[in-house]
């Protein structure tokens, strides 16, 4: 298990507090391109659920295992850059520079997953999360029109880590990473199982695909 996150001074950081949202005429910073691990979580069948429970019971339910989940972020020295509805996108690596940032990532799904089990143990609502976590180079800054930008990631890591997360529907797993990914653990990542070359929505040819969990 790696140590707590710290922050630019070297002091332990139990929570990475980032502004994303920027005001109206703040100067932009430039961009950069950095390499971090892009981690992609969406609650697997949430929205068949929530049908059938008042709204109330939705937001509670989803706030609820949200705090678990990015208090584990947080320790692990990820950041949640966006939350998307059911579900969010984590960054590991930026803005904040971490050369484990993969590792970072894993560590904090491994994690999330165990910790899923005693969320639902509290719940008659059972929820399966699903994680794909992809390692490489982005485009990071601050994004949007010249009223109201915010700070972000974008480019091809991130979609892949997306289209890794919605593979876990069709091999019913929850924890799918990419062969960039398997590569920079190395023998931590020893239980990893392939999947084999997977054909990807949106690329030409077929992909490596790893499970953990």
């Amino acid at each position: 298990m790696r140590g707590p996150w710290r922050g630019n001074k070297g002091e332990p950081c139990d929570k990475i507090d980032v502004s994303i949202n920027f005001a109206l005429g703040e100067r932009t910073r430039n961009l950069e391109i950095p390499r971090c691990a892009i981690a992609n979580l969406d609650f697997r069948s949430f929205t068949a659920g929530a049908r059938s429970r008042s709204p109330q019971e939705v937001v509670d339910r989803l706030d609820g295992a949200f705090a678990v989940l990015v208090e584990i972020l947080d320790r692990h020295g990820g950041i949640v850059n966006k939350f998307l509805g059911d579900g969010f996108l984590a960054l590991f690596g930026a803005p904040f520079e971490a050369a484990d940032a993969a590792h970072r990532a894993v560590d904090a799904a491994r994690e999330m997953l165990d910790a899923m089990n005693s969320v639902n143990a509290a719940s008659g609502w059972r929820l399966r999360i699903g994680i794909g976590i992809h390692f490489g180079e982005v485009v990071a800054g601050n994004i949007g029109s010249p009223r109201r930008k915010e700070y972000t990631v974008i480019g091809d890591t991130v979609n892949f880590a997306s289209r890794l997360e919605a593979l876990n529907k069709d091999f019913n797993s929850q924890f799918l990473i990419s062969a960039a990914v398997r590569d920079a653990l190395g023998q931590e990542c020893s239980d990893a199982v392939s999947l084999g070359e997977v054909a990807i929505r949106g690329y030409d040819r077929p992909m490596t695909v790893w499970r953990l969990g």
